[in-house]
């Protein structure tokens, strides 16, 4: 069982070891250090947001100081990441998924979701549009390209994009997508690398849930600078980018 349980078992933890001492201005910076905290801090944005007190620009502002609270080793063993690494499954192509299971420990909405991806170098988690939701991917090892595009509208079988951000990222740093800002995302391991995702999804609850849409971001830009990605399916995504 990791030793990183609940931010009261800490605190709890904490009193025991004589912290009672210390002003409670530490006690609280002390908490927020704990890694379990912050993924609850980033749970609770997501439920602000789902209540209409956040615009979804402003969870993305706001996710990234949260999640950077801690470190990516901090973080690696709260989560007990190697014993995660042993339960995924091998992937010819894409990443290997698997849930976060301290997500159960933690306050959450519907549509909440803590996800690590772990990637073989070259790997790639194909190109993707996002609907109905927000996530954030923080990197935990590993240097990764990440791709951005806002999505400008949907058309029948395909989706008109602008280029947003290109670059290069790696252990501690993070990226976000909204449906108003960066919705369309690509990463691609440089190395062999790890990604922590944290997801709220259905936040309007009275709209279908969608899956994530695959996408082929590589045509030439037009003359107004967007783009038209066709519209794949899972399979052509992966055999044609993962």
């Amino acid at each position: 069982m990791s030793s990183w349980t609940s931010r009261r078992s800490f605190l709890e933890r904490a009193l025991s070891l004589g912290v009672m001492a210390v002003s409670s201005r530490s006690l609280a910076a002390f908490a927020q250090s704990h890694p379990l905290a912050t993924l609850s801090d980033a749970l609770r944005l997501g439920q602000r947001l789902r209540r209409g007190e956040l615009t979804q620009t402003q969870w993305q502002d706001q996710i990234g100081p949260i999640m950077q609270r801690v470190t990516p080793d901090e973080l690696s063993a709260a989560i007990e990441l190697e014993a995660l690494r042993r339960r995924a499954a091998m992937v010819a192509r894409g990443a290997a998924v698997v849930p976060v299971p301290q997500l159960q420990q933690l306050q959450h909405d519907d549509g909440a979701a803590i996800r690590v991806f772990f990637f073989r170098a070259g790997r790639t988690d194909p190109p993707h549009c996002h609907f109905n939701s927000v996530t954030a991917h923080r990197v935990l090892s590993g240097r990764f390209r990440v791709r951005h595009w806002d999505r400008v509208r949907e058309e029948p079988g395909q989706f008109v994009l602008r280029a947003t951000r290109d670059r290069t990222i790696g252990p501690g740093e993070l990226t976000s997508i909204s449906e108003v800002r960066d919705n369309a995302h690509w990463h691609e391991a440089i190395t062999d690398g790890v990604l922590i995702d944290i997801e709220q999804g259905r936040l309007d609850p009275s709209i279908a849930p969608r899956h994530r849409q695959m996408i082929d971001p590589t045509a030439r830009p037009r003359a107004d600078g967007t783009i038209v990605a066709r519209a794949l399916t899972n399979a052509q995504a992966h055999r044609r980018f993962g």
